[in-house]
């Protein structure tokens, strides 16, 4: 299974980062992988679950002490009449949670097909942008970073995560950070999450993961002449997308130099 990355690439200002655009931090001699942060996704429902709180439960009592060693046993006392009487304070606390989290990390998302066309649509300006075939030891790489947190296949629900308050950590991240609603399953994402602050990041990569480039059926010849021009003399290989064969599935044809395919409906 190797994992792909897609690319929104713009002829305008609107994707420069530092004077670069964004194709040239992503695949350029500098290459980088992107994180974005919760905030910044297309889905509001992003790091959506449902808090389940029992304050008399066992084990509520030493949590509540260990998250705030000054208070007194009438302040739990008080803690636990509100909860079970203040129907909105499993709610307020939920969404405390979701909000700190999302404050706290940045996360980059792959998938594991190149041919899916509403990826193409969605995520690369209608087919006008490019995706990217990463080899397997990237994520391994990723693995050794310091602010490195979790790298999980994301599952797909009809309904959001529900989440114990004395539930294990890992298996909170789990469900907060790696569920979606099951009609984003056509994206297979698979995710990387970083401990970051910031809206967008960039971490520094060696060009030697990028396996492979596709460009998309309708991108322009200035976007063919700078993916080609930023892939020469790499061991990156270059593919042209092709929507106008007999099926509705994209296909794919390397680039061949003085070779001219004909790619899409309109071109």
């Amino acid at each position: 299974m190797w994992q792909a990355f897609f690319v929104t690439v713009l002829r305008d200002n609107d994707q420069r980062i530092d004077g670069l655009a964004l194709e040239v931090r992503i695949i350029g001699e500098q290459a980088t992988i992107k994180l974005s942060s919760a905030f910044n996704l297309n889905d509001p429902y992003e790091l959506k679950f449902n808090l389940d709180i029992d304050p008399l439960a066992d084990g509520h009592e030493q949590e509540y002490y260990r998250n705030n060693p000054s208070r007194t046993v009438q302040d739990f006392e008080n803690w636990k009449k509100h909860a079970l009487e203040y129907d909105g304070y499993t709610w307020y606390t939920e969404q405390q949670q979701r909000n700190a989290v999302a404050q706290t990390i940045a996360l980059c998302s792959f998938t594991e097909k190149n041919d899916n066309n509403l990826m193409w649509s969605h995520y690369t300006n209608n087919h006008r942008g490019i995706c990217v075939e990463y080899k397997p030891e990237l994520f391994e790489y990723l693995k050794t970073l310091k602010d490195f947190l979790a790298f999980w296949k994301v599952n797909y629900s009809d309904e959001p995560p529900i989440v114990k308050g004395l539930e294990d950590v890992n298996s909170k991240v789990e469900k907060i950070m790696f569920n979606k609603q099951s009609e984003w399953q056509y994206e297979n994402e698979h995710r990387i999450v970083f401990l970051s602050d910031k809206d967008t990041d960039f971490i520094p990569i060696d060009r030697k993961f990028i396996k492979s480039v596709y460009i998309g059926s309708r991108a322009d010849k200035e976007i063919d002449s700078k993916i080609l021009s930023i892939s020469n003399n790499t061991e990156i290989e270059v593919y042209y997308g092709v929507t106008l064969g007999k099926s509705y599935k994209v296909d794919f044809k390397k680039h061949k130099n003085g070779t001219i395919y004909s790619r899409a409906f309109w071109r």
